[in-house]
């Protein structure tokens, strides 16, 4: 059904004060970047509130693409393109002070997280949990349908490792007293950690079984796998250890004998 031009001049109305804060939200965005390069000592604590004003840009592209879902009846395809790009700021700004490495020793994440001490366990917490949310609203608008619909398994598996690497492992192991401040705040995240790396070794596996068999998928499942492990290991929770250990083997004979098959039909061509 076609839309009237009174039904678009309401939408656009409705949207113009959320258009006025994308503005604004953006010119405080690169009002950091100047920041940072004047003051280095301070700089990840301007990239997080970079952050957390391109976080709050990209839920008005998504209240934009609700009304116009909401008045005119179809999804907004430009605004949720534009909250795709802005997460993937996101995610590069996170990385760059927490880094990008799935594989990284737990106790490295000391000194990623020591430059912004200034943060308590609770406020990190807040902020991943927002990532998180912001990340599956994304998803879901977008829709299963979409081109981009793959896209969200690496969207997926960089939160999970900017989650792993924001947690401070050694002081979970430490302060392990629900007497201590953030005990709850320190085990809830490090229970996000754990949720959000299963997730992206279920959505890279679902990706291989479903999007062309690609080896590289399988094995980026494998990867966020022995990570969990590794969490296990540390904290001495030996039986779910000993049960990723068989999915993983398994993961692994699935990949050998895929090599094999390979190997044989080149051989047999020949």
């Amino acid at each position: 059904m076609a839309i009237g031009k009174a039904e678009k001049a309401a939408y656009n109305d409705e949207i113009k004060d959320i258009k006025s804060s994308v503005d604004k939200l953006q010119k405080k965005v690169n009002e950091t970047v100047s920041k940072r390069k004047k003051m280095p000592a301070i700089a990840p604590y301007y990239v997080l509130e970079s952050v957390v004003n391109l976080l709050l840009i990209i839920e008005d592209y998504l209240k934009m693409n609700d009304l116009s879902v909401e008045m005119l009846g179809i999804k907004n395809e430009t605004f949720l393109n534009n909250a795709r790009k802005e997460f993937y700021k996101v995610l590069q700004q996170m990385e760059e002070i927490v880094g990008k490495d799935v594989d990284r020793s737990l106790r490295e994440n000391d000194e990623y997280i020591d430059r912004i001490e200034r943060l308590n366990p609770h406020q990190i917490l807040k902020l991943v949990q927002r990532i998180h949310f912001v990340l599956r609203s994304l998803r879901n608008k977008v829709g299963e349908t979409s081109k981009w619909k793959w896209s969200f398994v690496e969207l997926q598996s960089r939160v999970a490792v900017i989650t792993k690497n924001i947690t401070k492992f050694s002081d979970i192991a430490k302060l392990r007293d629900p007497r201590v401040e953030y005990f709850y705040d320190r085990r809830d995240l490090m229970q996000l950690c754990k949720e959000s790396l299963t997730e992206a070794a279920r959505q890279y596996r679902a990706k291989y079984e479903m999007a062309g068999k690609s080896r590289e998928d399988l094995k980026r499942s494998i990867e966020f796998l022995s990570s969990l492990r590794r969490i296990h290991v540390i904290f001495g929770e030996s039986e779910d250890a000993a049960k990723l250990k068989n999915t993983i083997d398994a993961a692994r004979m699935a990949l050998e004998s895929e090599d094999k098959s390979k190997e044989d039909k080149k051989a047999k061509s020949g």
